[in-house]
């Protein structure tokens, strides 16, 4: 059995988790959502029936791993089912680096450094000259807070250098679907040397039911399941129901998401091309990392945009990034318009 190392945790605070739930509620147009709105899921041919699912077999997390073992062309042993992606993220960290080292280049997901942080371990950022020997390797592909793609031949070397030190690479693939590369992709190949994560919450829209997963070789993917057992212990099964059905009908879901992200980012290229002082590159994923040239500290100004235009934006100083905040753009097109609008209002008046 694996040797699991929980005792001593002492969590370190997350800002942005903090910043979100106590100013969401606050804001006029709120673009911190990194996360497609909530489908309208019997719109879609999804049977929401509480009826219908109670009269199953108990069954639904074995149903649900397979879905993803079959989108991913692995086995269903390879598949650890999660409450969602903070908990995989969280279950990664504690079994195979609690007390060691975590290499986390920045910007990055603010969970990927302060949940090693509060295991204990000694976290640096990547960087050519950093000693990956037994090492941990957080990464996410798209990034976030940038919404870019990482580099596949700089991800390739990563990993074969990883191998031969022995470090293990983790990258979390929550919006790797926003790629629309037909079928699911992973870095995930089946070797001990890389482990990934998604989730159902943003790309699918589910954030309220709490779905995600690991994949891992099998003996990683044994020892999650022991930590699992000791963590949470079983996921909801109404929200693994829903979930295998919303995966049966991924084309339906795909389509939803491109045409989302293509109305509402030409929507962000018109405020880049209509604001002073503001600048961004638009990746894959719906967010962007949106850099300023006047203002104080990002916490500062953003809570300059919230008080002045109503609109709620994340600092870049919680992923890493001074002097810039994450805009995303998954809300509805008249809030993101509209958001948008204010945004630029508030920028093109402070920067005459």
């Amino acid at each position: 059995m694996a040797k699991l190392t929980f005792c001593g945790l002492r969590p370190a605070r997350d800002d942005l988790f903090d910043w979100i739930l106590s100013l969401g509620p606050t804001a006029k147009f709120n673009l911190t959502s990194s996360g497609l709105t909530e489908p309208a899921l019997k719109d879609m041919g999804v049977d929401t029936s509480f009826e219908h699912f109670a009269s199953e077999a108990d069954t639904h997390e074995r149903a649900f791993a397979e879905e993803i073992a079959r989108l991913y062309h692995v086995e269903p042993e390879n598949v650890v089912v999660t409450a969602g992606g903070t908990e995989a993220i969280f279950m990664v960290y504690s079994v195979f680096g609690a007390g060691g080292r975590a290499l986390v280049p920045l910007p990055n997901y603010p969970a990927m450094f302060t949940v090693p942080r509060s295991l204990g371990m000694q976290v640096r950022g990547l960087s050519g000259r950093s000693r990956l020997s037994g090492a941990m390797l957080g990464l996410t592909d798209p990034n976030n807070p940038t919404g870019l793609g990482l580099d596949a031949d700089y991800l390739d070397r990563l990993v074969r250098h990883s191998n031969r030190g022995g470090a293990t690479v983790y990258v979390n693939e929550t919006y790797k679907e926003f790629t629309f590369p037909g079928n699911p992709r992973t870095l995930f190949d089946g070797s001990g040397g890389i482990i990934t994560s998604g989730t159902m919450t943003k790309f699918f829209g589910l954030g309220r039911f709490r779905v995600g997963w690991i994949l891992a070789d099998r003996k990683k993917a044994r020892q999650l399941h022991y930590a699992k057992w000791g963590v949470s212990g079983h996921d909801s099964e109404y929200s693994l129901w829903i979930a295998a059905q919303v995966l049966r009908r991924r084309a339906e879901f795909v389509e939803r998401a491109r045409q989302a992200y293509a109305t509402n980012s030409r929507l962000v290229r018109g405020f880049l091309d209509e604001t002073t002082g503001v600048s961004a590159e638009l990746g894959v994923a719906p967010f962007c990392l949106v850099r300023y040239e006047k203002g104080p500290a990002s916490v500062a100004l953003a809570r300059r945009i919230l008080e002045s235009a109503g609109v709620l934006v994340s600092p870049g100083d919680f992923f890493g990034a001074p002097r810039s905040f994450r805009l995303c753009f998954t809300a509805t097109e008249a809030t993101v318009r509209e958001g948008l609008e204010a945004l630029s209002g508030f920028f093109n008046r402070t920067n005459s």
